[in-house]
């Protein structure tokens, strides 16, 4: 499989959970408080390579994985 199909995969997959988090918060009332971020500096969370591979290959599209690895 083409890795420019997989990152459409992951897309379609992240499109889909998109409506199911709004259809969540839509029935329970249970919303993220905006600005709080909080989520992205606790630990206890995971991140997946699998979710960095939609933006690991803009960034290479792009000419940007060289400055990116740069920055971080």
């Amino acid at each position: 499989m083409a890795i420019e199909h997989k990152v459409r995969l992951v897309e379609v997959l992240f499109d889909r959970l998109e409506i199911e988090i709004a259809v969540f918060q839509t029935e329970t009332h249970l919303h993220c408080i905006a600005g709080c971020g909080k989520c992205r500096s606790t630990p206890e969370i995971d991140a997946s390579p699998l979710e960095f591979l939609p933006w690991a290959f803009y960034l290479f599209l792009n000419g940007e994985t060289e400055d990116m690895l740069l920055q971080l």
